[in-house]
């Protein structure tokens, strides 16, 4: 037969327990302690809080008969004797407090008199126009006068003990049951620290005694689970875009090559000084498409992307390459190219990154720039910064353009995309100007658009 998995409780259900279990644990000690009590009071330890009021009448009677003398009055009352003119004559067993109670009741004030327990008055005529004032309350006094002399008052202790032991029963109970909800706890910060370090190929083990609890620690590990599937799937889509990125690279090579060897050989002909430019053209663009293909291998590799790393060079030796890439890309559109002199200094930049960068603003200059307009490259040395601008004649940046233009496949115009336009060229430029600590400014001017690329530079050399 199967055995039965027992449901945790729920939180209500453990609510209650706590509740039942604490009231009948003191249910149970003042059922004890009554007991106690009781053979107490059957073995004379204690008397019952009555006997004092019980015996007062017959006490009051032997007193006024004059067959009891105030010196023989049970140690349990207190007495005193005053004259005629209630002046006191003899304590007794009396303090000046309940000597001031005893004057009272002498007095015919009849209110019940005392702080915890109330204290009676009853009053015995003696002889020789003397008056004895007996004194009691409703306390459990002990079974012997030396007990009762030297131990504290018997009832208010036996109150404290009951009140001690409810309070530790109490205190027990109620440690044990936040254990139970501490120990759930933990498990679930436990669940959460695994989730969080990533480790999620390891099973949530621990069992919560608690319904709610063991609900949400199910629920975190079904977490734990899709997380984990989710990292796997997304692995293997990426190894697959990898592997079909790197067939696509390995394929580019061929046409590449091509196209390279005609140009070359196409440079060895007798050309005119148009002709010569535009084959130049190709094999410098042919070159710069070699390099990106190195990258997109390095990109693939099972090693990943090898990390970049700064190089000297002359800012005239780079502006150089973005004079001719802009001469290129204006001439194709009829569009006029004008660069600013160069500072002659060295840099310590990420070349291919920087380049790649001014290429992509050019580009994007000369797309928007209409035929007969210009495309401006200014490059100027602030003290130590570098700014590189690219101002066209075109129709300027919108307002969502100013705003969103450096975010990755942001098109001013819909359209775009499906001319091969993704939106990266901005992005990739701001993304270079952080690399190097800078940014990427995009404004309006008075007759086009206005890009500009600001990198601080620590390390200069003229």
């Amino acid at each position: 037969m199967e055995k039965r998995i027992k449901r945790p409780a729920g939180l209500t259900a453990l609510f209650w327990r706590y509740l039942i279990t604490t009231s009948a644990v003191i249910l149970l000690l003042a059922i004890l302690w009554w007991m106690g009590l009781t053979i107490l009071m059957q073995m004379k330890v204690v008397y019952p809080a009555s006997t004092a009021a019980d015996g007062v009448d017959n006490l009051i009677s032997s007193l006024t008969a004059g067959t009891l003398t105030p010196e023989e009055i049970p140690y349990y009352y207190r007495w005193a004797v005053f004259d005629g003119g209630y002046q006191l004559i003899d304590a007794g067993n009396m303090n000046e407090r309940r000597l001031a109670y005893a004057k009272s009741a002498l007095a015919g004030d009849s209110a019940g008199q005392g702080i915890f327990y109330t204290q009676y008055h009853r009053i015995a005529k003696l002889s020789e126009n003397r008056f004895c004032v007996v004194q009691y309350d409703y306390s459990m006094p002990y079974g012997m006068k030396t007990l009762q002399e030297r131990l504290p008052e018997f009832q208010t202790c036996a109150l404290l003990v009951l009140l001690v032991c409810c309070l530790g029963a109490g205190t027990l109970l109620t440690r044990h049951f936040a254990g139970l909800l501490r120990r759930d706890a933990d498990l679930l910060t436990s669940a959460a620290q695994t989730i969080a370090r990533q480790r999620l190929d390891e099973p949530l083990n621990g069992q919560a005694r608690v319904r709610e609890f063991g609900d949400t620690l199910a629920a975190m590990d079904k977490l734990r689970a899709s997380l984990a599937q989710s990292l796997k799937d997304q692995w293997a889509m990426e190894q697959q875009r990898r592997l079909e990125l790197a067939a696509l690279t390995h394929d580019l090579k061929t046409p590449l090559t091509v196209i390279s060897g005609n140009a070359e050989l196409l440079e060895e002909d007798a050309l005119n000084p148009t002709q010569k430019e535009m084959v130049e053209t190709i094999l410098r663009s042919a070159v710069r498409v070699q390099e990106y293909l190195v990258q997109l291998r390095a990109m693939t590799s099972p090693e990943g992307m090898v990390e970049q790393q700064k190089e000297q060079v002359s800012l005239e030796h780079l502006a150089e390459g973005w004079k001719r890439t802009g001469q290129s890309l204006c001439g194709a559109k009829q569009v006029e190219f004008i660069c600013s002199s160069v500072p002659s200094v060295s840099l310590w930049v990420y070349p291919a990154a920087l380049d790649r960068a001014v290429m992509n603003l050019l580009d994007n200059a000369v797309r928007y720039a209409p035929a007969g307009g210009k495309v401006v490259l200014n490059i100027l040395l602030e003290a130590k910064k570098v700014k590189l601008s690219v101002e066209d004649t075109g129709p300027g940046f919108s307002a969502a353009a100013l705003a969103k233009g450096g975010q990755p496949f942001f098109t001013s115009d819909a359209s775009r995309s499906q001319e091969g336009h993704l939106g990266m060229g901005l992005f990739y430029a701001a993304q270079t100007a952080k690399q190097h600590g800078g940014s990427l400014h995009l404004s309006n001017t008075s007759q086009g658009a206005k890009v500009e690329l600001d990198l601080p530079v620590t390390h200069m050399r003229e």
